[in-house]
């Protein structure tokens, strides 16, 4: 691993890895360092049963061939294959199995980032963690019923038990629909969901959002604050009807967490063997010790940390709806090099 470099690069996922090609074309010194021991584990370890619901023709990285799965979508293991195998034609500068434990700054030196393999120096950081890295966790009460959350789903084998999954937007539902053939799954539910066709007289509707430019719409724009509102992602067999045809049981939020219960809005209580916590990520900045920058330690000051020389790629909704997307990989790197001043 480098001792210096121009640009560091958190996290070898797809945004972190399409920013480094980029920058490789440009002849920018730079590394990415990753947490995991391999390209794509981050992937892998994601609950199971899980897809990507943008078609192939969507997840294509520069340069590369388009991936190809067994079914419609690719699954997050095929995804996790198609990454390492970018980060290899591509060759790129990575040390692995490289966890990120603090970032300081001084006006004379830049950035130093100390990781498990040593402290690197750096002009320009970029965090390119992804917006799933820390799952949200409905309750850290010590229970009767086993508690899980979103990053403890690698093998769900489970068989006869009595599951309450909280949460029901794309995740919750996918997990939902996965458990509910081996176990009595209640599905708890919050505010009200909207689910679009996954294609539209036999064309994928991601294609067609794409091709009428609704992926870009700037996130200032009241369009894209009307369709972050609404938070609509496709139904790939996750509706209401479909669920309940499935044996999965729709019971209200999740308002308390007891430890023989999960009590619901509606008053009634459900004695689960499992209570899967499938609310969401949150973006934690703990490895950043620089306190002039973190409002909080969720919460970054973006224009000075950027004026400093510390980037973030790959949030949800950052610029648009793309993003967050594999999609959104190229428009997010060539921006950012625009930042950068490497255009």
């Amino acid at each position: 691993m480098k001792l210096s470099t121009d640009v560091l690069i958190i996290g070898a996922g797809h945004m972190g890895l399409v920013l480094g090609h980029y920058l490789q074309a440009r002849n920018v010194d730079f590394q990415i360092v990753e947490a995991h021991n391999k390209v794509g584990e981050q992937w892998r370890k994601r609950y199971q049963g899980l897809s990507l619901f943008t078609p192939n023709s969507l997840n294509k990285l520069p340069n590369f061939h388009q991936p190809s799965s067994k079914n419609t979508y690719l699954t997050k293991d095929e995804f996790a294959d198609y990454l390492a195998e970018f980060a290899k034609h591509a060759d790129l500068p990575l040390s692995i199995n490289c966890k990120v434990i603090g970032i300081t700054y001084d006006d004379t030196i830049g950035f130093r980032i100390k990781t498990t393999k040593g402290e690197v120096k750096a002009k320009t950081v970029v965090l390119a963690t992804g917006a799933f890295s820390t799952p949200l966790r409905l309750s850290d009460k010590q229970t009767r019923f086993q508690q899980l959350d979103l990053n403890e789903l690698e093998s769900m084998a489970f068989r006869n038990k009595h599951i309450v999954v909280a949460g029901d937007g794309a995740s919750g539902r996918q997990i939902a629909k996965t458990l509910s053939q081996h176990n009595k799954v209640y599905l708890a539910q919050g505010k009200q969901r909207f689910l679009f066709s996954q294609s539209v007289l036999g064309i994928s509707t991601f294609w067609l959002l794409k091709l009428f430019g609704f992926l870009r719409i700037p996130k200032q724009f009241k369009l894209a604050n009307w369709l972050k509102h609404r938070d609509p992602f496709p139904d790939t067999g996750i509706n209401d009807k479909k669920l309940r045809q499935l044996g999965v049981q729709l019971v209200s939020r999740v308002s308390a967490v007891e430890y023989n219960q999960v009590v619901l809005d509606d008053g009634n209580c459900i004695n689960p063997d499992i209570l899967i916590s499938a609310i969401g990520y949150q973006q934690g900045y703990d490895i950043i010790q620089i306190p002039e920058i973190k409002t909080d330690c969720k919460t970054l000051d973006v224009a000075l940390s950027e004026q400093m020389g510390l980037f973030q790629i790959g949030q949800p909704w950052q610029h648009n709806r793309a993003s967050g997307l594999i999609y959104g990989a190229d428009y997010e790197s060539k921006k950012l090099l625009r930042k950068l001043g490497l255009t």
